[in-house]
């Protein structure tokens, strides 16, 4: 698999296209239709290749009006996906808009699923608003800015979330802004200096 990186665009090439890549993909595909959306957390690690499993991929999207999401969830179930939640679509829009994620996958199968969920604050505003474009074959993905995964994984501290950071620095760390992975770590009051990823 071959990286090239610049600010605002990841192109991956001979990736060999796992399972849950084409889940993804075939999700976005419909959900582009009706918001942007920013993929966060453990599947982006994934995507340039950290082997481990994941059961849900959490992605952000901006706040939906209503009519919005009830197009949404109509063409995610014409598109061969499920709702998890035991609601229809205006109780799973109301759960979106009191903070819950609500989960998604494909017709008949729990895992791997997707776990939607609205922006809830700044931080999450500003990973949409400076979201990366990864071209990958046959498709792009939105995912958060690397700086921010990498600190933000460090901050959740958990063995598997650290593995990630790392995983990510050593992939990244001669692209990334040093200004910029500094204001985070500082940001999220993290250092990674035991874990080899140093400013």
């Amino acid at each position: 698999m071959d990286i090239q990186y610049s600010d605002r665009q990841i192109v991956v090439s001979e990736k060999v296209l796992t399972d849950l890549d084409r889940f993804v993909m075939d999700f976005t595909r419909i959900l582009e239709k009706s918001t942007p959306y920013v993929i966060v957390s453990g599947y982006v690690a994934i995507l340039f290749g950290r082997s481990r499993g994941t059961e849900d991929i959490d992605i952000l999207i901006p706040p939906l009006e209503q009519d919005t999401f009830v197009h949404l969830y109509r063409d995610l179930i014409a598109g061969g996906f499920e709702f998890l939640n035991a609601e229809h679509d205006h109780g799973l829009y109301d759960m979106l808009v009191r903070g819950m994620g609500v989960r998604i996958a494909q017709h008949t199968q729990f895992i791997p699923n997707i776990e939607l969920k609205l922006l809830k604050d700044d931080l999450d505003r500003h990973v949409l608003e400076n979201r990366i474009a990864v071209t990958i074959p046959d498709a792009s993905l939105f995912i958060s800015p690397v700086d921010i995964q990498i600190a933000y994984k460090l901050y959740l501290g958990s063995d598997k979330d650290i593995e990630d950071a790392v995983y990510l620095w050593e992939i990244f760390k001669d692209d990334l802004d040093s200004t910029r992975m500094k204001k985070w770590m500082k940001e999220f009051d993290i250092s990674g200096d035991e874990y080899g990823i140093f400013m």
